[in-house]
């Protein structure tokens, strides 16, 4: 039974393919695209990565989609209920168009209606926890910004069964409700984790009044915006709340280049206590309506390690797991494993789970000695970690790469960037010299997970860095580094059946030092998602102050004169599904950044975004490909109604069936994508002549 569960197109848009209930990848788009939180409206990866295992589409029994078109009109009554007339109407129309293109865009794909499976939000993000975890009953709780009608969830979860308990329904939205905060503190999406950190600086008493009078929360768990019993205009959505309710209670939002204020500190800490609240009231109300010594929590809120460590240290559970893909990627295996338990006709036994999160793509070692030679580098080879951990203890900070990448938004010991925690001035280093991000955010801690109890006040199995456990009182200044200012670590446990190769250089590290820790933070720059080939590994190592790299058993130490190299960028990899030959670049949307741009220019030709100008150079077929710069993120190109039925896009279909023509459009950050894969998924009159970017994984 092969089973491919997908969370398509958009944020975080990732794709897991299970077989008899084991899975054989799960890959992530922003790891491929580059663009951190996946921000897509393509499955590209998708057929590329079944291209690597030999399976070809049509092998595939089920396909599972995270969003259930079928709950569309509970979401339309839903807006009824706290928009007004006129609001509601435009609301509808919206959710019409938004909620089945999920759908549309695997049916588009070439799958058959027949194997594509549509399952709610939230039951894949319970599922995706329970079906791998060890536990045959547990507590579930799943908190994100929405599904299709919830935005929190308790579920029990009992062998084989999977049961709701209670549900929060929108507007009331604790993910929403943070991400306004994060906006109104000047960050973008994705960006929560900022918010969690500013936090531990700031005073949650201090503005507490003014959010309570928004958020009233039940010592349940429960939650209800005031406002929202009201019917209005406001659809509760993150950028609304940051401009209204934490605008009207504690001034405009703050520029991103503004100094961070008391202010901003007390309000973050605010927003934080009233998060905790909700998680810890929900997991008490859990263990209370299902007595399991078990909770496993999810959804994208579940990323707030903090909060997730108060419920551990409550001791409300003997066990609470947060597995590393909480957020909106984690729905994709969760669909599957759903599917694997629950609609296979005959229960089938839950015979795998996880230990241990390294289900991406291979490092490409077959190219490693190609792209050290590019860049003029030499390695030597190293037989054991010995070499590696003598850096490290004598201060040094290296990159090490090493088998498949670990799944989820933290480094695992896979794609890290790794340091001795007692180093002098080591996290500034890092900071200003590798990552280029604010001095006030901690890193973390890997730990042999014999050690765990020495350093922390804690003794479960921490392995995927979501859960913070307090530094002993002993170790808090020595570890500072790899410590927050409140005293907590988000640890992760290594264990030799985990990793291997990393427990052997934590052991090698310890050996010479004493310490059975490491600094570890993600192998990217800021901005970027974790390094997926040796190409961009190198790209950081020689654009940064990194000391070393390793890479599988490779070691660079001795960095060598080398051409320039360009700092992360995303167009830098997806200009690279550009076809060849002359194009042409045409920009509704505005001009294309400069650099971006002269990338292009040795063989594109740039014309004024006039529709008449356009159609006619198209036909005379002086062109072998045609770029148009639509700006935005790339889900808008299937999301956005107006401008998938703008005169451009009518220009590109004609362009593609008049002139057979190639068109990609390309995003505000450099991603490309086939105008012929999206341009006629919400279509069924038109047939675009054009054969499909996919036709070839079909035929």
């Amino acid at each position: 039974m092969i089973i491919l569960g997908t969370k398509p197109v958009q944020h975080d848009a990732c794709f897991a393919l299970v077989r008899d209930g084991e899975p054989l990848f799960i890959y992530e788009q922003e790891r491929f695209n580059r663009i951190k939180h996946g921000m897509s409206s393509h499955l590209s990866v998708l057929f590329e990565a079944l291209d690597e295992y030999a399976i070809a589409p049509d092998q595939i029994d089920l396909v599972t989609n995270c969003i259930d078109p079928s709950r569309l009109e509970a979401r339309k009554r839903q807006a009824r209920g706290y928009l007004s007339a006129p609001h509601a109407q435009d609301m509808e129309l919206y959710l019409e168009w938004r909620i089945p293109t999920w759908h549309k865009a695997l049916l588009a794909a070439g799958f058959p209606a027949d194997r594509v499976v549509n399952i709610p939000h939230h039951i894949c993000h319970c599922a995706g926890v329970y079906y791998a975890s060890p536990f045959e009953d547990a507590a579930i709780l799943s908190v994100d910004g929405s599904g299709e009608t919830e935005t929190l969830m308790l579920a029990h979860g009992s062998g084989n069964d999977l049961d709701v308990l209670r549900t929060v329904p929108l507007p009331q939205s604790l993910g929403l409700f943070y991400q306004g905060a994060t906006m109104w503190l000047g960050w973008g999406f994705g960006e929560e984790g900022k918010t969690m950190a500013l936090a531990a600086y700031g005073d949650p008493t201090r503005h507490r009044a003014a959010l309570d009078a928004f958020i009233h929360v039940d010592n349940t768990g429960a939650y209800t915006f005031l406002p929202a019993q009201h019917r209005g205009k406001n659809r509760y959505t993150s950028p609304e709340l940051a401009t209204t309710l934490f605008a009207r209670s504690f001034g405009p939002p703050r520029q991103p280049r503004e100094p961070l204020t008391s202010l901003h500190q007390d309000v973050a800490a605010a927003v934080q206590a009233i998060c905790e609240e909700i998680m810890l009231n929900s997991a008490r109300h859990l263990k209370e309506s299902t007595g399991s010594a078990n909770l496993l929590i999810t959804g994208g809120v579940a990323l707030n390690s903090a909060a997730n460590g108060r419920i551990m240290r409550s001791g409300t559970f003997d066990r609470i797991d947060v597995y590393p893909q909480a957020n909106d990627s984690g729905t994709a295996l969760g669909g599957a494993l759903y599917a694997h338990h629950r609609l296979g006709g005959s229960e089938r036994p839950r015979r795998w789970h996880i230990t241990h999160p390294y289900w991406g793509r291979e490092i490409d070692l077959d190219n490693l000695p190609d792209v050290a030679a590019r860049h003029g580098q030499r390695g030597i080879r190293v037989a054991d970690q010995e070499t590696a951990a003598e850096l490290l203890a004598d201060g040094h900070t290296l990159g090490w790469v090493q088998g498949r990448s670990e799944v989820g938004p933290r480094a695992l010991g896979n794609r890290s960037i790794l340091a001795n925690p007692l180093a002098p001035d080591i996290k500034r280093r890092i900071n200003d010299g590798i990552k280029h991000r604010e001095n006030w955010r901690p890193f973390a801690p890997s730990v042999l997970r014999e050690d765990l109890t020495e350093y922390f006040d804690a003794d479960q199995d921490l392995p995927y860095m979501t859960i913070v456990a307090p530094l002993r009182e002993e170790w808090r200044d020595k570890l500072a580094s790899v410590g927050h200012v409140d005293g907590t670590a988000r640890v992760q446990t290594v264990t030799e059946e985990s990793n291997p190769r990393f427990y052997a250089l934590l052991q090698a590290f310890k050996r010479r030092t004493g310490l059975g820790v490491l600094l570890n933070t993600s192998f990217n720059d800021r901005g970027e998602p974790l390094v997926q080939t040796c190409e961009q590994a190198f790209r950081l190592y020689l654009t940064s102050a990194m000391d070393a790299l390793c890479i599988g058993d490779w070691l660079f130490t001795d960095k060598q004169p080398h051409a320039p190299v360009q700092p992360f960028a995303p167009y830098l990899d997806n200009f690279a599904r550009i076809p060849s030959g002359r194009l042409a670049l045409v920009e509704p949307a505005g001009p294309m950044p400069e650099p971006m741009k002269a990338h292009l220019m040795s063989r594109a030709d740039v014309y004024p975004a006039t529709l008449p100008t356009v159609l006619a150079e198209a036909a005379s077929r002086r062109w072998d490909g045609v770029l148009f710069y639509m700006g935005g993120t790339a889900d808008l190109f299937v999301f956005d109604r107006e401008l998938y039925f703008s005169d451009w896009a009518d220009a590109s279909r004609r362009i593609m069936e008049e002139a057979g023509l190639p068109v990609h459009w390309i995003d505000g950050r450099g991603d490309v994508t086939a105008a012929r894969d999206v341009l006629y998924m919400h279509h069924t009159s038109f047939q675009c002549p054009v054969p499909a970017t996919y036709e070839r994984h079909w035929a």
